[in-house]
């Protein structure tokens, strides 16, 4: 399992040029959470006796993606379950690209460092192409 990044003008688009393609590169679970747990000390939500599935995870992106928010990582936030896909438009990669580095100055842990070097790289080609950045849970 792991979140594949690929550069694409839209998540309908098909691999298939200079504007819609795979880097070849992704984030294991582990870099994922160092870098949102550890690093940025997003808390663990856990689901409520009772609750559902879905009104947990409803609960759990808004939780996240405000934690996030508040530390000035919106763009951050968007990449609240590794077991979700999150797309941002072409216009969104330069803010990505800017709060990955913010965090990457802050920290040292090894497996955080290797997430974020796969999303600024991700940004980067994104950014070479004029498309936008799609994280594809697989």
């Amino acid at each position: 399992m792991s979140l594949d990044i690929a550069v694409t003008k839209s998540p309908f688009s098909k691999p298939s040029d200079k504007e819609n393609f795979d880097t070849g590169r992704y984030i294991c679970i582990d870099e994922s959470d160092d870098l949102f747990l550890i690093v940025l000390e997003v808390p663990e939500i856990e689901r409520h006796k009772g609750e559902n599935r879905k009104d947990f995870l409803y609960r759990r992106e808004k939780l996240f993606q405000e934690n996030l928010t508040s530390k000035g990582y919106e763009m951050l936030g968007r990449i609240w379950d590794y077991f979700r896909d999150a797309f941002y438009l072409p216009s969104e990669v330069s803010k990505l690209l800017e709060e990955c580095l913010e965090v990457q100055q802050k920290t040292r842990n090894e497996l955080a460092s290797s997430a974020l070097k796969s999303l600024i790289f991700g940004c980067n080609e994104a950014l070479k192409a004029n498309s936008g950045i799609w994280f594809i849970s697989d």
